[in-house]
C-alpha cells in the first residue's frame, strides 16, 4: 500500500526559481509549472481534482498571487493547500494573504529540508527514512530526555500520563493492522510513530493553566484553542539532529495537526481529506475513542464495539474510511487492551 504521488503546482514567473523548487520537490512530488496568474487559472480549474498543494509566487506581471488566490476564492476553491513563495515577507503581504486563508509563507532562497517538510506536512506524506541503529539509538534517546520533561511537567500539575499512553498503545495496534495490510512501515517505524503520539499535546505545557481549562468548556475563541499544535510543533522542531530527523517530522506533524478533520473543519490550518497523513488521522480518531470510552466508562451497555460503531456512524468527518475500516478490524484488540 505505497502513497499515493501528490502533485504539487508551482506558481512562478521566474524559471529559475522553477526549476530550484522542482529540483528540490520532484523526488517525493509529481510538479506541475505554470508561468503565469493565467496558467495558474487553467492548472486550478482543469485540475482542481488531482491538484494536492498549490507553491504560489506573489510578485508576478500582469496577474500576481494575489489574483491567484482572488479566483480560487470566487471559484469557492478551498480545498488546495496553498504555500506562498516570496523574496519578501511584509507585514502587508502577510495580512492580506491571510484574508485568503494563507497561513504559511516560504522566503526565497529556499532551504531544502524545510520546503519539504512543509510540503509533506501538509499532503499527509510521510518521509521514508531507513533508520541506521545509531540513528534509531539517538532518536530513542532523544524521546526519552522528551519525556521526562513532559512527565515532570504533569506531574507537577497533578495530571497522569495515562491517557497519552493509552492513545501510544492503541496506535500501535492500528498500525500493526495497517502494515498487515500492506502498509509502508516497519517494526522500528510502528515504534517511533505510536511514541509521537504519546507526545502530541505537549504544546499544553505553555499554555497557561486558565486557557486550557477555557477551551475545554468551550469559552474560548478558536485560536486559543490552536496554540498547543502549534507550540508543540515547534517545541519538537527545536531538534535539528540529523538522527533524529524521522521522528522530529512524524512528531511535529502529529503535534501539529491531530486536530484536523477529514471534513476540513478542524485547526489549526482547516485541511481536508487525504491532505492529512492516515497517521494524523488515527491520532484524531483514537483520541475520539478514547473520550468516549470514558465517557460511557463502567457501563456494560456501551462496549468498545458501542463506540466504535458511533465513530463510524459518524461518516468521514473526522478520518477518511481506511481510517474506520482499521478501526473496525482492530475492535478485538482495541477491546482486549481496555480489559
Amino acid at each position: 500500500m505505497a502513497q499515493d504521488v501528490k502533485r504539487v503546482l508551482i506558481v512562478d514567473d521566474s524559471m529559475v526559481d522553477r526549476m530550484i523548487l522542482k529540483n528540490i520537490l520532484e523526488s517525493s512530488f509529481k510538479v506541475i509549472e505554470a508561468d503565469s496568474g493565467n496558467k495558474a487559472f487553467e492548472y486550478i480549474t482543469t485540475m482542481r481534482d488531482e491538484l494536492d498543494v498549490i507553491l504560489l509566487d506573489l510578485s508576478m506581471p500582469h496577474i500576481d498571487g494575489f489574483d491567484v488566490l482572488s479566483f480560487m476564492k470566487e471559484k469557492g476553491i478551498d480545498d488546495i493547500p496553498v504555500l506562498v513563495v516570496s523574496t519578501e515577507t511584509t507585514i502587508e503581504n502577510v495580512q492580506k494573504a491571510v484574508q485568503y486563508d494563507v497561513s504559511e509563507f516560504i522566503k526565497k532562497p529556499y532551504d531544502k529540508d524545510d520546503v519539504l517538510e512543509r510540503l509533506r506536512l501538509r499532503t499527509g506524506v510521510i518521509p521514508e527514512y531507513d533508520l541506521t541503529r545509531e540513528e534509531l539509538i539517538e532518536t530513542m534517546k532523544y524521546i526519552a530526555d522528551l519525556e521526562t520533561i513532559y512527565k515532570a511537567y504533569l506531574d507537577n500539575h497533578e495530571k497522569s500520563d495515562e491517557r497519552y499512553q493509552r492513545r501510544a498503545d492503541l496506535m500501535q495496534i492500528m498500525l500493526n493492522a495497517y502494515r498487515r495490510r500492506g502498509g509502508d512501515l516497519n517494526p522500528d517505524s510502528i515504534m517511533l510513530i505510536s511514541k509521537a503520539a504519546y507526545f502530541c499535546d505537549i504544546g499544553e505545557m505553555f499554555v497557561p493553566e486558565e486557557k486550557q481549562k477555557d477551551s475545554l468548556e468551550g469559552f474560548v475563541k478558536n485560536r486559543d484553542k490552536e496554540k498547543h499544535t502549534i507550540l508543540g510543533a515547534n517545541l519538537i522542531k527545536l531538534n535539528r539532529s540529523k538522527a533524529c530527523r524521522y521522528f522530529v517530522e512524524i512528531c511535529s506533524g502529529m503535534c501539529l495537526h491531530h486536530h484536523e478533520r477529514y471534513d476540513g473543519r478542524g485547526y489549526p490550518h482547516g485541511i481536508k481529506g487525504k491532505c492529512n497523513s492516515i497517521y494524523n488521522q488515527i491520532c484524531r480518531v483514537l483520541d475520539e475513542l478514547d473520550e468516549r470510552r470514558s465517557r460511557f466508562y463502567g457501563d456494560k451497555a456501551k462496549p468498545i464495539k458501542f463506540i466504535i460503531a458511533h465513530l463510524v456512524e459518524d461518516g468521514m468527518s473526522v478520518a477518511g474510511k481506511e481510517v474506520y475500516n482499521l478501526l473496525e478490524e482492530c475492535e478485538p484488540l482495541i477491546f482486549d487492551y481496555y480489559l
